[in-house]
């Protein structure tokens, strides 16, 4: 009876205790999905947050390593946070996927500890961009903060949701502009580099004029996921304004085919399958299709920037790419 008893009592505490774990911790800036053992997506929080971006957190075993690191020092602070929460350990490398504000302002805090990787080609972009990006916006992002704020209280439905994020964009801008220090990469290299780690090895390739002049890609071949930075955008369009659509898709187009790759996380929006893949190269297949038909009936730029999305992507967020996006590949039709 006293055995049957400490058993009834063993079960009351187990349903009270172990069958009620505490929830898992909110982040203001993003969420965090689990992908494999020891893999996190982190994913911007749309809805007023200071990441901007995705990210990445994987435990390589001996090292911690960070995909990204935002464009609001803060929201960086949060990223080593969970990183460290997550893992037990201190961040030992931080990949800069491709110059822009919004994937390496956040450095900073990772430093003193960590060491910053990039492609050579980034590291000299960021050296030479990020000072004229920064007294730029120290001139002008107040203006656009007020016009984001007065953008988001005349905007309903779902215009208002995106109209949230580019208000948390400016006004991570804007929060952090007096205390931004410019770190470069320290590690920085060409083609190819291997991160090898007592768990797992991640896999740094270049991808050249896709997004950019050079965008870092990190392949985890044992789990055949990828993070992509912005050579990948899912459900958003993607800006083609400082790369070259027609290697853009042809790196794509290497993955596509890649029957060991299985997920992929974008720079912008949830975490995708392979199809996502397609899925971009045949939006920038249809904007060069439409500007090349546009030339050759002798339609003009000015008229065909306000062509309408098509219905396809019509329900994308970044609409205002979109425009630039038909003016870039006009400028480049017929050559």
């Amino acid at each position: 009876m006293k055995k049957l008893l400490s058993i009834v009592i063993l079960f009351s505490i187990l349903i009270l205790v172990g069958f009620h774990k505490p929830p898992p911790q909110s982040y203001k800036n993003f969420s965090i999905q689990p992908l494999s053992e020891g893999i996190w997506a982190v994913i911007q929080n749309d809805k007023g947050g200071h990441a901007i971006c995705n990210a990445g957190i994987v435990d390589l075993g001996d090292k911690i390593l960070v995909f990204d690191a935002f464009i609001n020092p803060d929201a960086a602070a949060e990223l080593k946070q969970a990183a460290e929460k997550l893992t037990h350990r201190t961040v030992s490398y931080v990949v800069n996927s491709h110059y822009h504000d919004d994937h390496i302002r956040g450095n900073q805090v990772f430093m003193p500890g960590a060491s910053i990787i990039s492609t050579e080609w980034t590291k000299k972009e960021i050296q030479k961009s990020e000072p004229e990006e920064q007294d730029w916006a120290r001139q002008n992002n107040a203006g656009q903060l007020q016009k984001a704020k007065q953008q988001l209280q005349a905007a309903k439905g779902k215009e208002r949701d995106e109209a949230l994020m580019w208000f948390g964009y400016f006004e991570a801008i804007s929060q952090s502009l007096l205390k931004l220090k410019t770190f470069l990469p320290d590690i920085t290299f060409n083609d190819s580099l291997w991160i090898h780690g007592s768990k797992r090895d991640a896999l740094l390739v270049e991808c050249k004029n896709g997004h950019t002049g050079s965008d870092a890609v990190m392949i985890l071949p044992k789990e055949g996921i990828v993070f992509m930075g912005d050579l990948l955008f899912n459900e958003r369009h993607p800006y083609l304004g400082d790369g070259d659509p027609d290697s853009w898709k042809k790196h794509l187009g290497k993955f596509y085919k890649d029957s060991s790759l299985k997920q992929f996380v974008p720079g912008h929006g949830p975490v995708a399958d392979k199809e996502q893949l397609y899925v971009i190269i045949q939006y920038i297949n249809d904007l060069q299709r439409m500007a090349t038909e546009a030339k050759q009936n002798g339609i003009a730029d000015s008229v065909f920037i306000k062509r309408e999305v098509p219905a396809l992507y019509k329900d994308w967020w970044y609409g205002r790419f979109y425009s630039g996006n038909l003016s870039f590949v006009y400028s480049k039709a017929l050559k």
